[in-house]
């Protein structure tokens, strides 16, 4: 059987639902976002953190293989990780205090979304409109904690001198400062006459 999710076929079917449904629907959607939000805010910490040559990570990377091939060990093991080991490897690297804490205080953010959530019985179709409102408002909060969470990661590398980061008007331009640090004075001398 062929399951139809076209736009046209989901209106009409949104269009049946009672507005009970409809309102659960929306809770639907809400947790669904806010899972997006969670997940982007544990792919930044990740990127961020591949990103920094000044990061070390327990894998030990052999000598004999390309950068690239170390770095794709690197990635493998931060993806690897947990949230909260990701977080204890950043506590060894010269995070401020602060910065940690508002690290940790994420974890337990995201910690209660994904694995406590549903303790209280928010289950769509055992709920109220009431309710829905009350968890949609919940949810749309948290939401808005892990993408400003995603968005802070780079300036919370910069502060610990793992990433050099330069604001500009419309974004932030962050780089490993040691990216060049391997290559040898002619290749450097070399990107120096080039720019």
């Amino acid at each position: 059987m062929k399951y139809d999710l076209s736009p046209s076929t989901l209106r009409r079917q949104i269009a049946h639902l009672s507005d009970l449904d409809l309102v659960r629907t929306r809770y639907c959607y809400q947790i669904g976002s806010t899972f997006v939000a969670c997940a982007l805010l544990e792919d930044s910490v990740i990127s961020a953190m591949l990103m920094c040559d000044r990061l070390k990570v327990n894998t030990v990377l052999r000598q004999d293989i390309s950068n690239w091939e170390q770095l794709l060990l690197k990635q493998k093991q931060l993806q690897d990780s947990t949230l909260g080991t990701l977080i204890s490897l950043l506590a060894k690297h010269s995070i401020t205090p602060s910065d940690l804490s508002y690290l940790r205080w994420l974890k337990s953010k995201r910690d209660r979304f994904i694995h406590r959530f549903f303790h209280t019985g928010n289950w769509p179709g055992d709920m109220s409109e009431r309710d829905v409102d009350r968890l949609c408002r919940s949810l749309g909060a948290l939401e808005i904690v892990f993408i400003r969470g995603s968005r802070k990661m780079m300036h919370i590398l910069g502060r610990a001198g793992l990433m050099q980061i330069e604001v500009l008007t419309e974004g932030v331009l962050a780089f490993n400062p040691d990216a060049f640090k391997d290559l040898d004075v002619e290749d450097k001398t070399d990107l120096d006459q080039n720019e």
